[in-house]
């Protein structure tokens, strides 16, 4: 009988750091850790597992540490046996970065049109609504299904009139009664640039030890909302 080959779930993404692997669960809103060591000694039973060299014979493929690790993966939802409910185990790509959109800003002040600060509140209420109700994964969804439908224009060119859109986000965002957190402030300020037309890509990164997570948008190898120093620190592990 064949050995079960197993697939990581659709909804999860994965990232190599020196000595461990990092994994988003969009679905269940978490990060999990899992040792280099360890992953890699079922990596002959992950369908796309790049790094053959480091199956080796050592390492139990079929043992029951090996057993007790495909059953953990499995019961958080990280790998499944269906084909249809899979992706390959695979790191995703994203863009590298080096410049940021800070660079471009200006120091004239900023008026606010009635209509930019309704969508300032729209964008703001309803990724607030999303996150306190639980459905990160639904807003990753959404991201999804609009840059699909997206048109090819929806990609920021025009920089100054971007940068003239977060500054005004900038300015308008002590008006919202919620305390700064990146993946907030990284969703409200994209589904605002969407109300205008562009759609940036929101980035995840994390650092595995001590774990640390954060999210920024970009675009192509442009950070739009944070520093290089800073976003420079953390592994991406999504971008979408």
């Amino acid at each position: 009988m064949g050995t079960t080959m197993y697939f990581l779930s659709k909804d999860c993404f994965v990232c190599k750091t020196q000595d461990y692997w990092i994994i988003l669960s969009a679905s269940r809103d978490k990060y999990l850790c899992v040792t280099h060591a360890d992953l890699r000694s079922i990596g002959r039973r992950l369908h796309g597992w790049r790094d053959q060299s480091d199956v080796v014979e050592n390492f139990p493929q079929f043992g029951a540490e090996a057993d007790a690790l495909i059953a953990s993966l499995t019961s958080n939802g990280v790998i499944t046996s269906n084909l249809t409910d899979g992706k390959p185990f695979a790191e995703s790509e994203c863009a590298v970065h080096d410049t940021a959109m800070e660079n471009f800003h200006s120091n004239a002040p900023i008026k606010h049109p009635l209509f930019s600060v309704t969508h300032f509140f729209l964008a703001c209420a309803r990724v607030d609504w999303q996150l306190r109700t639980k459905q990160f994964s639904r807003a990753l969804a959404r991201i999804e299904r609009r840059r699909l439908r997206a048109p090819s224009s929806a990609v920021v060119h025009n920089v100054g009139h971007a940068s003239r859109l977060i500054g005004a986000f900038r300015s308008l965002r002590p008006l919202y009664p919620r305390p700064y957190l990146c993946l907030f402030d990284s969703l409200a300020l994209l589904e605002f640039l969407a109300s205008y037309g562009f759609l940036p890509r929101v980035v995840f990164g994390v650092i595995a030890d001590p774990f640390q997570a954060h999210c920024w948008l970009q675009q192509g190898n442009v950070v739009l909302n944070d520093d290089l120093e800073r976003v420079g620190k953390y592994k991406p592990i999504l971008s979408m």
